[in-house]
């Protein structure tokens, strides 16, 4: 088995390839892999008082760590998570970026990118909720917004 890795800044997500001669079962393997990776972070645990609710990521706005906690923010609600925010870097789908050191958020919810006197600062949509972005990852923030214009 070969394996051929092409990064480049002109893709815009990640595209797993398989050739092969015929569907056997290291072909199989191999899917059944990838499947497991991409549905590792489909939804998570948020606790909420002495309430567990199931979380889509779609759904979250953004993770942000407070007093030694994480916390993934919702529209309304902000939910206790059981991960430390290098692990949900890690494992998190490509929509999602550090823009912090105590924040990860989900550029698919951003409604605005603002320089302020302050700093920069993202709104999101249909919420009152709002983040400031690091100057350090402001960049990879910009280019990741560009990038979904295309």
């Amino acid at each position: 088995m070969k394996i051929k890795v092409d990064l480049s800044p002109q893709y815009f997500e990640k595209e797993i390839v398989i050739h092969a001669d015929k569907n056997d079962g290291e072909v199989k393997q191999i899917l059944h892999s990838l499947k497991e990776i991409e549905t590792k972070f489909h939804s998570l645990n948020g606790y909420l008082d002495d309430t567990v609710y199931s979380l889509q990521l779609t759904d979250i706005l953004f993770f942000e760590t407070n007093d030694r906690n994480v916390y993934a923010h919702t529209k309304k609600n902000a939910f206790l998570i059981h991960y430390r925010l290098y692990e949900l870097e890690e494992n998190l789908p490509d929509n999602f970026l550090r823009v912090s050191k105590s924040c990860i958020l989900n550029t698919d919810e951003i409604l605005s990118l603002t320089h302020s006197v302050t700093g920069n600062v993202v709104k999101f949509r249909d919420t009152y909720k709002q983040i400031y972005v690091s100057r350090r990852f402001l960049k990879n923030l910009k280019i990741k917004l560009n990038q979904r214009k295309v």
